[in-house]
């Protein structure tokens, strides 16, 4: 089985129509494995979607409350409000517009903090990042020897700010020989900065708003960058 990902290359896409192709059901609840999907699934950093899987007439109502990538398939795990669903059904997919909207935000955002380190000629080496809506991060391999946190607070979020002003545009560059994760390996420009990335993100950086760099300290071996983004 194998899940064909809408989002991969239309990131704003929230809705589609898919076919059922497997059902399971388990001690975490009901999964639905569909032919194409619009739900990105948990990873690289990035939280799932939630929302709402049903049939064009209403009479099938599914919640997806959590989103997982298993052996090349999207398992849309939830629970069954209404009706019945088989196998080879035709239904409809609907996204948390709201909650992929915050999500692909925080997650273009970590990368513009890559940006504004690279222009202050900051030459440390991306790690872990954390999307989430609690507590956004992005780490790094570095130390702190002659750099004043304060000064570097105040530099790097200007230098954010100043970034996303210019409005740039997301483009995606796909190679189909290459996998990453099982997906097929794309390259995330914003500019002419790149990072390979299977999440999802912004169209114009000017969608971010702002950003507000909430905390700089060491983290055991890595330097951890807290942010959050400003209110649509």
């Amino acid at each position: 089985m194998k899940t064909e990902l809408l989002y991969m290359k239309n990131m704003e896409q929230t809705e589609c129509s898919a076919k059922i192709i497997s059902i399971q059901k388990n001690e975490i609840g009901v999964t639905v494995i569909l032919d194409q999907t619009v739900f990105y699934p948990q990873g690289g950093g990035q939280p799932y979607d939630t929302g709402v899987i049903k049939t064009s007439d209403g009479a099938v109502v599914f919640r997806v409350q959590q989103v997982r990538y298993i052996d090349d398939a999207v398992h849309h795990i939830g629970i069954l409000e209404q009706g019945d669903i088989s196998v080879g059904m035709e239904i409809l997919c609907f996204v948390d517009k709201e909650k992929r909207i915050l999500h692909s935000r925080l997650h273009s955002a970590g990368h513009v903090i890559d940006m504004a380190l690279k222009e202050l000629q900051i030459s440390w080496v991306p790690g872990k990042g954390y999307h989430f809506p609690e507590g956004s991060y992005v780490e790094y391999v570095a130390d702190m020897e002659n750099i004043s946190i304060d000064t570097l607070l105040s530099e790097l979020e200007q230098s954010c700010n100043a970034i996303i002003s210019r409005d740039i545009k997301t483009t995606l560059v796909f190679d189909d020989t290459k996998l990453q994760n099982g997906k097929p390996m794309r390259t995330v420009f914003y500019g002419d900065f790149c990072i390979p990335c299977g999440g999802t993100h912004v169209a114009y950086l000017n969608q971010i708003v702002s950003i507000k760099i909430r905390k700089i300290k060491k983290e055991k071996e890595a330097i951890r960058i807290s942010y959050a983004v400003g209110v649509l």
